[in-house]
């Protein structure tokens, strides 16, 4: 699958009844002894996979819940489809835009490499 005009492929959504959510006190990270002591770690497990994932990156429950859920749906297209997830998808386009910068800078150096001969050969 290529990428035309960067128009990516829509982000993957999870039916809700398939999740399994719990709320942890959280350990390390973001948020000091805040965290220690509020259930603002999210954890989630979709049931027909059993793919389970945590989220702790801010103070905010909200916030993790919904970070949570990207990161589930992502894991569960990839774990369903590896070929056409957004995930490969996404890696493949910015593994053949760096491959391109590099293209064009070995282009760039050879040319002045060449220019430079010419004018010592003068």
């Amino acid at each position: 699958l290529a990428i035309k005009n960067n128009k990516l492929p829509p982000r993957p959504k999870i039916v809700e009844d398939e999740i399994e959510e719990k709320f942890l006190k959280g350990g390390r990270g973001p948020g000091g002894q805040k965290i220690n002591k509020t259930n603002s770690k999210v954890q989630l497990k979709h049931i027909p996979t059993g793919i389970v994932v945590t989220c702790q990156e801010t103070r905010s429950q909200d916030q993790n819940r919904k970070r949570a859920r990207e990161i589930l749906a992502a894991k569960v297209q990839h774990a369903l489809d590896p070929e056409n997830s957004r995930q490969t998808i996404v890696q493949e386009w910015k593994h053949n835009k760096r491959a391109s910068k590099k293209k064009k800078s070995r282009r760039k150096y050879r040319k002045l490499e060449e220019e430079k001969k010419k004018l010592q050969e003068q």
